[in-house]
């Protein structure tokens, strides 16, 4: 009875090792095979269905499992005979099988955590692709049956991981949009602690590579928004510390002509930078560099009116002088920039189609140096004088002729004394303008009536002469 006993422990001992070796012992061939599909079965089933998620259950069907191969060797070895060898044979090598299936299940279930270290350490090196080789191992199907929770935790890591590798593909390729939402999601992941803490760090570098791409190429409102929303996000980065300094390197890029003198895209250089200001209100950074376009704008198109006028684009030179007059109505060069927009305006008459103004006619003297022509007006509507020479200017207020009220219009164009026009005995509005001698280009037109053809001529006022001239307004019937 006792060598049954015995048998039957060392069955169970056999048995306990979860190879069916108990069966072996007892020659049961049948309940080997049976046990060995048995247990490939339930592997299978384990490595498939991701045992290490729900480690429990998997641990009770596999205790209950191995017990019963336990019992099972028991009770077929305690009934059969007693066996002819050393009853401490049997135990022995059960003991010793024993031992060596759980120290080998004790290092198999070591692997997927050293993995899991691993590449932990490597993550938080931001080394997420030796990580992720790491994690690979510790995720492999063949770790499953360690029912340990390093699995999930590697495939975690992995994924996270994963992200991260993604964002840098994207910035390798300059899609930064793609790699800063990226590492949002990554930072998202994990509530704002990654386990990889440089990780907000990268992505303010990402935004700070963002802008300067924007700088190179975009327009200064974006580039500006990338820049400044760098502060505000990671304030106190070594990013953030840098946006000042970019800054100033965005003006500089942006206004090269500005640097190099060439005045008109110089002001269109300057535009962008003057309307941060009213783009974003209270943000010192955006008003420094809208107070350096402002301070720099009045040169810039003063001096690109006076270029256009020279140039003789005057359509242009129009446009930013009126600007200029407009923007800074107090500058010590705004007497110079009306001077230029009448002769601009001269020029433009002139070149257009008007009549020949005669030459002025002399009537009496003037002061020794000076000249002085007096308009008379005989015509129903208002006229105004405009000349340019060696000094420029127009008459405004007294300088335009009032409108004669008993006169009529005639049967020809602007002209000088003609048949009934002008005749003596009427007393018809005037003006007297007073001129140092010289060359002057003059234009006498109707304001108020764009139909009558304006006159254009070139003068030559003599010193101490009086000129004057009487005009009227005739209708052409060819």
């Amino acid at each position: 009875m006792a060598g049954s006993s015995s048998r039957g422990a060392a069955a169970a001992l056999l048995n306990a090792s979860g190879l069916g070796a108990g069966y072996l012992y007892l020659r049961l061939w049948g309940r080997a095979v049976g046990s060995w599909l048995v247990t490939a079965l339930l592997v299978l089933a384990a490595l498939g269905l991701h045992a290490s998620g729900t480690p429990w259950f998997w641990i009770t069907l596999f205790a209950l499992w191995l017990a019963h191969q336990v019992y099972s060797g028991w009770k077929h070895g305690s009934a059969g005979p007693p066996g002819r060898r050393a009853p401490w044979l049997p135990l022995t090598a059960g003991a010793a099988l024993l031992a060596l299936v759980i120290a080998g299940a004790v290092q198999y279930r070591g692997g997927p955590q050293d993995a899991l270290e691993r590449g932990d350490t490597a993550h938080a090196a931001g080394d997420c692709a030796t990580a992720v080789e790491h994690y690979d191992a510790a995720t492999a199907t063949r770790n499953e049956l360690t029912f340990s929770p390093a699995l999930d935790r590697a495939a975690d890591g992995r994924a996270g991981c994963r992200i991260v590798l993604t964002a840098e593909a994207a910035a390798g390729e300059a899609d930064y949009p793609g790699a800063i939402n990226g590492y949002g999601d990554y930072l998202a992941r994990y509530d704002g602690t990654p386990p990889w803490p440089g990780a907000e760090d990268r992505l303010a570098g990402l935004h700070l590579d963002q802008a300067d791409s924007l700088a190179a190429d975009g327009t200064v409102e974006a580039a500006y928004a990338a820049y400044a929303a760098i502060p505000a996000g990671f304030p106190g980065s070594a990013p953030a510390a840098a946006v000042p300094d970019r800054l100033d390197a965005l003006y500089e890029a942006r206004t090269t002509a500005l640097a190099a003198g060439d005045h008109c895209p110089a002001v269109d250089e300057l535009r962008p930078f003057l309307e941060l200001a009213g783009e974003h209100r209270d943000d010192p950074l955006a008003e420094d560099l809208a107070g350096r376009a402002r301070d720099a704008l009045p040169d810039a198109l003063y001096a690109c009116g006076m270029d256009d006028y020279r140039d003789e684009h005057y359509t242009d030179a129009r446009t930013t002088l009126e600007e200029f007059r407009s923007l800074y109505p107090d500058d010590a060069r705004s007497g110079q920039v009306d001077d230029t927009l009448i002769a601009i305006e001269i020029a433009q008459i002139g070149s257009g189609s008007t009549g020949d103004l005669p030459d002025p006619t002399p009537a009496g003297s003037a002061p020794g140096g000076t000249a002085t022509v007096e308009i008379v007006n005989d015509s129903p509507e208002a006229l105004e004088i405009l000349y340019t020479g060696t000094e420029t200017g127009t008459e405004t207020g007294t300088g335009t002729v009032d409108a004669c009220g008993g006169c009529t219009t005639q049967s020809d164009l602007l002209s000088g004394w003609s048949g009934s026009a002008c005749q003596a005995g009427i007393d018809r509005p005037t003006t007297t303008i007073r001129l140092p001698a010289g060359t002057y280009e003059f234009v006498v037109r109707t304001p108020g009536d764009s139909s009558v053809t304006p006159f254009h001529g070139t003068w030559e006022l003599s010193s101490g002469t009086a000129y004057s001239d009487c005009y009227f307004i005739e209708t052409s019937y060819y």
